[in-house]
């Protein structure tokens, strides 16, 4: 039991190290190509997935200052990213959201970084892939029982 955990553990740690390896190459040349930085595309991430999104959220997800965040976020305003409107709930706080322009350049770089597993779907046979389905629903069964969604 010991070396079949052992060589699991190896080989999901090899795979996972690929997959992510190679599915950001992608995506950060695109964030470079968008003259965009990794601080920048994590705020733009965070205001897509957070609807209340405001600056102090900003600043304790990256783990900056409030003026640094302030300082981020005044440079995706100026690119058309994202927009700061007043909070319904709150008048006295903005709220972050995210400008079609920047809903655009999420979904193009996650197309991006998606891009390289078209390419290796492309090489696998019917039943490679049915096997890497079955492990893959098994995996994502057993992490439900560890850490419910």
């Amino acid at each position: 039991m010991d070396q079949i955990r052992q060589k699991y553990l190896e080989v999901f740690e090899r795979a996972m190290g690929q997959i992510m390896q190679r599915s950001m190459r992608s995506f950060w040349q695109y964030t470079k190509e968008q003259g965009l930085s990794m601080t920048q595309m994590v705020a733009l991430r965070h205001i897509h997935y957070n609807q209340d999104c405001n600056i102090s959220q900003i600043s304790e997800e990256l783990g900056v200052t409030a003026a640094a965040s302030s300082q981020l976020l005044d440079r995706l305003v100026q690119q058309g990213l994202i927009a700061r409107r007043e909070n319904p709930n709150d008048r006295r706080h903005k709220q972050l959201v995210l400008t079609e322009k920047g809903r655009q350049i999420l979904a193009e770089s996650t197309l991006a970084r998606q891009q390289w597993l078209y390419q290796l779907v492309d090489h696998l046979t019917a039943e490679e892939m049915e096997q890497i389905i079955q492990a893959l629903e098994l995996m994502t069964e057993r992490m439900k029982e560890i850490e419910p969604v």
